[in-house]
């Protein structure tokens, strides 16, 4: 567990949970279903994943109290107030749930374009007042840099809890720009957390360069641990919250045997200083670049 700033105070969110991003519902349900019945406790979705239904499906069938889970969810960017509130309640609709335990908004503004500090604001705030009448114990963002982020702090009254970015091995030693100022979002107090931990997505060869890569897997041999498993613990030994996807109930439990070892001082310099895979895995993996590219051109996953 890892404590962020919560709407009435602290908030224990688990350092590892599953990822649904590009599963429908129904694959979605029978990942969450597995992951759970491993061991997991958290799961993070989207609006925009299409997913939800199925997620709060297997949250039905899986025998933990709710209290005992942790559920993250995005609503898109670029929303005025009214629109808001609607995506985050019908978030709570197809999940089945009275509340999230963390909402987020998912980028700065609508796909492809960066909007503007009024609309990021007024969504912020709408989201503020959603979050005030008890259906989210936490709210964050995702995609977001430092200007955009400041846009928000100006008018904020709770706190960024989260950010939410890709974040992996390869990326450790790249400029703050292209890391979605890590950096600025600690000294403000808002938790980095990582998507695509292991690059997934990414262009190949380098999807696969933390899973049965030299580095990773050289490591692991010291622990008995696999490539992947290493290239987890090394964003978790820093704090970093992972939510790594899969739909395999061996690959899940693997990806959840990251916490009964621990890398030495110079294993953890190895991969922070690693340059590979490369930053956002590729011109046509997505990014995350967004910071170090002009205003005018931010496109948004």
């Amino acid at each position: 567990m890892i404590g962020i700033k919560g709407v009435s105070g602290p908030v224990d969110m688990p350092l590892l949970g599953v990822g649904t991003w590009l599963y429908n519902s129904s694959v979605a349900q029978s990942a969450v279903t597995n992951a759970f019945e491993v061991g997991y406790r958290h799961v993070d979705t989207a609006a925009v994943y299409q997913n939800q239904v199925g997620v709060g499906q297997a949250l039905k069938m899986v025998n933990v109290e709710r209290d005992e889970y942790f559920v993250t969810s995005k609503i898109g960017g670029g929303l005025n107030a009214s629109a808001t509130a609607a995506a985050a309640d019908e978030c709570l609709k197809e999940l089945g749930l009275k509340y999230v335990d963390l909402m987020l908004i998912h980028f700065p503004a609508d796909f492809g374009k960066n909007g503007s500090k009024k609309e990021r604001q007024e969504e912020w705030l709408a989201l503020e007042a959603w979050a005030k009448s008890g259906k989210a114990r936490a709210i964050g963002i995702s995609h977001y840099c430092r200007r955009q982020l400041d846009d928000v702090l100006e008018v904020a009254t709770l706190p960024v809890a989260v950010n939410q970015v890709q974040y992996h091995v390869g990326m450790g030693s790249a400029s703050p720009l292209v890391t979605d100022d890590r950096d600025y979002m600690r000294e403000k107090g808002i938790l980095y957390q990582s998507f695509s931990p292991l690059c997934g997505p990414c262009t190949p060869p380098d999807n696969k360069e933390l899973i049965t890569g030299k580095l990773v897997t050289e490591i692991g041999a010291a622990h008995g641990k696999s490539g992947a498993q290493v290239a987890l613990r090394w964003l978790v030994q820093q704090g970093i919250p992972v939510i790594p996807k899969s739909k395999v109930p061996s690959h899940l439990k693997a990806n959840a045997d990251i916490f009964d070892f621990e890398l030495t001082v110079e294993e953890m310099a190895r991969l922070t200083q690693a340059t590979s895979p490369a930053v956002g895995g590729g011109p046509s993996a997505g990014d995350s670049g967004d910071c170090g590219i002009g205003e005018e051109e931010v496109m948004l996953v």
